[in-house]
């Protein structure tokens, strides 16, 4: 198991690697970044009264980085520099934004954390609520009383609209004229709904995979698809700059909308099992998406501007 934990690590290094360094040097770097991964987690179990640490655990860990470095290496050059992959991205996208088409590529990732509205991510009132009231300090947020059925289904919809709006205009950021964009962002979309829609099933169980589509969400996916497909048709310069409005639009209300008291009926059925730490990642990853997602975007809109 431990070998085949760390085998896609070796295989990934190898090939990001590409093409400034090949060969065994680029296998050799993957086993050092396998080994220096798994001696670090190894070291800091010594902490842990209940975990042991293995040099066994070490040494397997490290040959899986070395197995899927030397899977990977005779294939890097195929895969990057000629692949039918590369071709697209050649072709569909612009050269420059990697890191912001990486960011949209985790987007449907981002929606294995149970949230209280769909694409409800970058809620900070959990991470940062406590410190905020230690420093004397009040969260802002809207008054719960004033919150009923309807209200929640409007906070909702904008919410759905205003991150699909980003999102899919991000997305949009990075296309060239010849991509089929509508096609790709309907399946960018596609993909974040069936991923919702597994991790539901998962957690709260088969019978409520689908709990997630309330009114707010049919709304608000009918209205930010409408609108996704509308301003993504205009000039590409402004795309990065609507997407950074829109997701700042979507956070403020993220963050200041009372949670949904339906949902936490829900949260109490989570059926967390074992996987503590996938979870933890999950939640991580659903909190800190958005903001990387503005950085990538701001850093995006100053290139674009100082290339024109």
């Amino acid at each position: 198991v431990n070998v085949l934990g760390y085998l896609p690590l070796g295989a990934l290094v190898v090939l990001a690697l590409h093409p400034r360094v090949r060969g065994v040097v680029a296998v050799l770097l993957a086993v050092v970044a396998g080994a220096l991964i798994s001696g670090t987690i190894e070291a800091l179990q010594t902490y842990l009264p209940s975990r042991v640490p293995s040099n066994i655990d070490l040494a397997t860990n490290s040959l899986g980085a070395l197995a899927g470095g030397l899977l990977a290496a005779p294939f890097a050059s195929s895969l990057i520099d000629r692949g039918r992959l590369a071709d697209l991205r050649l072709r569909w996208f612009e050269r420059r934004p990697s890191a912001l088409l990486l960011l949209v590529s985790l987007w449907p990732l981002a929606q294995i954390a149970p949230e209280p509205m769909l694409f409800g991510s970058g809620d900070l009132r959990e991470a940062l609520g406590e410190g905020v009231s230690a420093l004397g300090g009040t969260w802002p947020a809207l008054d719960p009383s004033e919150f009923g059925p309807a209200e929640f289904v409007l906070a909702e919809a904008f919410v759905v609209s205003a991150a699909l709006l980003a999102v899919g205009l991000a997305f949009a950021s990075a296309m060239r004229s010849a991509a089929p964009r509508a096609a790709l962002l309907v399946a960018l979309l596609l993909a974040a709904l069936a991923v919702k829609t597994l991790a539901h099933g998962t957690l709260f169980g088969a019978e409520r995979a689908a709990a997630w589509l309330t009114p707010g969400a049919y709304g608000g996916l009918a209205i930010g698809m409408l609108a996704l497909l509308a301003a993504s048709a205009g000039p590409v310069h402004w795309r990065p700059r609507f997407a950074l409005v829109a997701l700042a639009a979507a956070l403020v209300a993220v963050n200041i909308v009372p949670v949904n008291p339906y949902f936490l009926v829900n949260l109490q059925e989570w059926r967390q099992g074992v996987f503590l730490n996938f979870n933890a990642l999950a939640n991580w990853l659903s909190t800190l998406w958005p903001y990387a997602l503005g950085i990538a975007l701001l850093m995006h809109a100053v290139t674009a501007r100082s290339l024109r």
